[in-house]
């Protein structure tokens, strides 16, 4: 299993490396992690007090987020807690959520830097945080007898169709787990049926639940407005869009805009290497009236059309909106699953997206199903946005049951630690008593409404 898997990422390795190579030399920042990546952090991390150590590893920027209370709750238990991110935006988003913590880049899979990278961590267990998984990594960690645990997990229609054409390698990966901690009963099926032991499987709802910030209150907007130099009126917020996208929300926006005279759009791409196109896109079709959040001028308050061209502000600019557009779910060139569209539920928002949404498909179910979401096909999208303009009452009651929905979800971090108790070597998880939920009053509902802890809604069939 560990040759085979070895041979298969050294030549996926030389494979992408002129790729990475040709973008390290246009980012510095990418290169000045290869050192850690390749040979680790090339110092030894001191324990603090005996603590057990929990390294949690987190993808991206959105899992990092999605960590964000799990951590809290690790720390609050006693653990010491290092945490490393594969990309350069959640490097970034670690290190300003957590400026207290190690915050190191994740090694690569290989032998060598797999060990470096151990030798001078030493963590007592992983965390894995939704996705990612290293095979070689997991197989270090098992030779070393450091229990693995994967929370917040799901497998998306594509992953899932792809891991199972190799579902004898798969399944033998998945069993190193102590313990998976699932999203849904669909994501545990879907574990289960590639090879993972159904007795270390189990539902605790998703951590992005328990990250979603409250509303900011009636001065939000008003505050936003002003530290942006924007212009008041009814806003769209068309958050983690990808290419296509951009050109059918702005067409969109010019049919409506001859009805609703005080309307804006703000843009907010998903990949930050797509700032600058999108740009130049906006400033063809509106070049007297467009203006960017990472370049402010003077004569940005006359304008109609905003990019958001920042990392991490995209939750907070959702408060601007009186709909939100939640990308990668229209047609185009990129694959479609949609993105997550907790952070503007959570903020009161009314929620639109495309149809295909397979990524979070449990979830846009629930969300149209409470009243919070809409997902609609491109052709209906203009009318479907005229009808909640001309009828602000509608998206208000959108927004009042997102933000019911989100509250009602919350918990999964605690859920997580209680299902993970008593797995594996030791019990790294109740050495003191899990602190109470200061966002829930006693006999309040837990993560999935009126089901107990460590429960999730039913999937999706």
């Amino acid at each position: 299993m560990q040759t085979f898997y070895a041979v298969v990422y050294f030549l996926a390795f030389c494979l992408a490396a002129p790729y990475w190579l040709v973008r390290g030399i246009l980012n510095r920042a990418y290169l000045k992690t290869l050192r850690s990546r390749f040979i680790g952090p090339g110092r030894v991390l001191p324990k603090q007090g005996g603590r057990p150590r929990v390294w949690v590893w987190a993808l991206s920027l959105g899992e990092v987020l999605s960590a964000r209370e799990l951590v809290r709750v690790l720390r609050e238990n006693g653990c010491d807690v290092v945490v490393t991110a594969t990309t350069l935006s959640g490097l970034a988003q670690a290190k300003s959520v957590w400026p207290t913590l190690p915050v190191l880049p994740s090694p690569l899979d290989f032998e060598l830097s797999t060990r470096r990278f151990l030798d001078f961590v030493d963590p007592d267990a992983l965390v894995l945080v939704e996705t990612d998984i290293w095979p070689g990594i997991l197989l270090e960690l098992e030779r070393r007898g450091v229990p693995k645990y994967l929370v917040s997990g799901r497998l998306s229609p594509r992953s899932f169709k792809n891991y199972r054409r190799i579902s004898f390698f798969w399944g033998r990966v998945l069993r190193l787990f102590e313990a998976i901690a699932a999203q849904t009963e669909e994501d545990r099926e879907k574990f289960v049926a590639l090879g993972a032991d159904p007795d270390k499987v189990g539902v605790t709802g998703n951590l992005k639940f328990d990250q979603q910030a409250a509303p900011g209150g009636p001065g939000e907007k008003e505050a936003l407005l002003k530290e942006s130099g924007w212009p008041d009126g009814r806003w769209l917020v068309a958050g983690s869009t990808h290419p296509g996208e951009d050109v059918m929300i702005m067409a969109s926006f010019l049919e409506l805009w001859p009805r609703h005279k005080d309307l804006r759009l703000l843009i907010a791409p998903r990949d930050r290497h797509k700032f600058g196109l999108t740009w130049r896109l906006v400033r063809e079709r509106f070049p007297r009236d467009s203006a960017r959040r990472g370049a402010p001028r003077d004569s940005d308050s006359g304008a109609r059309v905003f990019l958001l061209d920042t990392l991490g502000e995209l939750e907070r600019y959702y408060g601007l909106a009186d709909v939100a557009l939640v990308g990668k779910s229209w047609p185009g060139p990129h694959e479609g699953g949609g993105h997550n569209p907790l952070e503007a539920a959570a903020r009161g928002k009314a929620v639109l997206a495309g149809p295909r949404v397979s990524n979070f498909k449990w979830m846009y179910k629930a969300l149209n199903a409470a009243g919070a979401a809409k997902t609609v096909e491109k052709a209906e999208l203009t009318r479907t946005l005229d009808r909640l303009l001309s009828q602000p009452g509608l998206a208000a009651e959108m927004g009042r049951r997102g933000l019911e929905f989100v509250g009602a979800h919350r918990g999964a971090a605690r859920a997580t630690l209680k299902f993970l108790a008593g797995r594996g070597p030791g019990d790294l998880w109740s050495g003191s008593p899990l602190p109470a939920d200061p966002a829930r009053t006693p006999g309040e509902a837990g993560p999935a409404g009126d089901q107990p802890a460590g429960t999730a809604p039913p999937a999706d069939k």
